[in-house]
């Protein structure tokens, strides 16, 4: 088996940088830390949203997938039609079959993801890569299986929250039983998959924060009323308007504190509608996008930490947030709910407060401990921040993916005939 230090391995991603994303970009600078050679590989490139600062220290190359469409330059089609075509020409019973099993996927865009699978399995084979690694179980995932059948190439993916809840169960069957391993962030995603496909490769890879950064950022001023923090997308699985709503109950009894709700999405039209009509707009705000280290100060004057997560009608659901960890590593008391994960780092009591999910009553009560009993919020902060030391440091869970990728990528792949044509099997 090869060494890992000499493994060339590509890193997929459906969008690269990305701020919403920091977890795919510590476990890319944990790696590059322990040597490892990778190239990051962008289906799309990212809009005008900020960059967090440590993007700047990643040394692997980045390579935006091209496909033909309107936007494409020229030199990029001719790129795209030259893999297309060598494929077509050396081995055409394989890459018709490959179109036709691409075109059955059900994707939204097929032909755009083909193009893009054809060219990325082109640039794996030309320039000597020994595996493919996607990150999320739908469209990246999708993307790096056609080209893995038509590099031979082996693929591994990482499958996360929302990839896993809404993908059809039929495809994560195919996914995880085509991929040489898979990883996952939790131990309940890693049940879920395997009920799917008993036996598949499936190993838990909990993700890791900087906790340099967090926990050692300057210490604000202490604000003149108790702060409440919170941050994510604004989507319903974060359950933000029934933050809102127990912020209403704790004004209703006469407390005084501000909390302030981190983030971007779909539903902030609503948001801050709702804290209009409540009348709260002087005690809750909505803010913008920020960086890991914009956050970190802000962790430093909070009280507490609240994400009220939640399954949505859908089904998509979280993992175990990245926010509750910087938010731990930060000493800084939290309250959530314990949904998927979030029981695997959340004792009640212990590091935290669990309220029951959609239950506004209860998230209230947990909240207005904190803010009656300061010394509970600064015990479960430090316990918290022990949590994070432990089990989700940034380096070690990267050594533990390290470790993986050394364990399993190197073998070379065997052969099988398939309707009397000689195909890759990359899973050897």
């Amino acid at each position: 088996m090869a060494t890992t230090n000499k493994l060339k391995i590509a890193y997929l991603v459906k969008t690269y940088p990305r701020l919403s994303e920091t977890f795919i970009l510590n476990e890319i600078l944990g790696l590059e830390r322990l040597g490892l050679d990778l190239h990051i590989f962008s289906l799309r490139r990212p809009g005008a949203e900020p960059v967090h600062p440590n993007v700047a220290q990643v040394k692997a190359p980045v390579t935006y997938v091209p496909g033909l469409g309107l936007r494409s330059y020229p030199a990029d089609a001719m790129r795209v039609m030259w893999h297309h075509t060598r494929f077509a020409v050396t081995r055409p019973n394989h890459y018709r079959g490959t179109a036709r099993f691409a075109r059955s996927q059900g994707s939204q865009h097929p032909l755009k993801d083909f193009l893009q699978a054809g060219y990325l399995a082109g640039v794996l084979q030309t320039q000597g890569f020994s595996h493919l690694h996607a990150h999320f179980a739908n469209l990246p995932t999708s993307v790096a299986e056609t080209a893995s059948r038509l590099s031979g190439i082996p693929y591994s993916f990482t499958a996360h929250a929302k990839d896993i809840y809404l993908s059809p169960a039929e495809d994560l069957r195919r996914k995880m039983a085509g991929a040489r391993f898979v990883l996952t962030c939790t131990g309940y995603n890693e049940r879920y998959l395997r009920e799917i496909q008993p036996g598949a490769p499936v190993t838990v890879a909990y993700h890791g924060i900087d906790v340099g950064l967090f926990g050692s950022a300057p210490v604000a001023k202490p604000a003149a009323r108790p702060q409440i923090l919170s941050v994510g997308r604004f989507c319903e699985k974060k359950g933000f308007p029934d933050l809102i709503d127990a912020c209403k109950i704790l004004r209703d009894r006469g407390r005084d504190f501000e909390c302030r709700i981190v983030g971007f999405g779909p539903l902030e039209a609503e948001l801050k509608k709702r804290i209009e009509s409540l009348g709260l707009s002087s005690m809750v705000r909505i803010e913008g996008q920020m960086t890991q280290s914009e956050l970190a100060r802000e962790y430093q004057s909070a009280r507490m930490f609240v994400l009220p997560c939640q399954i949505a009608e859908g089904g998509d659901r979280d993992g175990i947030p990245n926010v509750l960890l910087e938010a731990m590593a930060s000493r800084v008391a939290v309250v959530s709910t314990p949904v998927s994960g979030i029981t695997e780092l959340i004792r009640p009591g212990h590091n935290g407060i669990l309220a029951s999910e959609r239950d506004v009553t209860a998230l209230a009560e947990a909240m207005d401990l904190l803010l009656e009993d300061e010394v509970l919020a600064a015990r479960l902060g430090a316990q918290g921040r022990e949590t994070v030391l432990g089990h989700f440091e940034m380096y070690a869970s990267s050594k533990r993916i390290f470790d993986i990728f050394a364990a399993h990528v190197g073998r070379p792949p065997t052969k099988q005939r398939t309707g009397g044509e000689e195909v890759l099997d990359a899973r050897a």
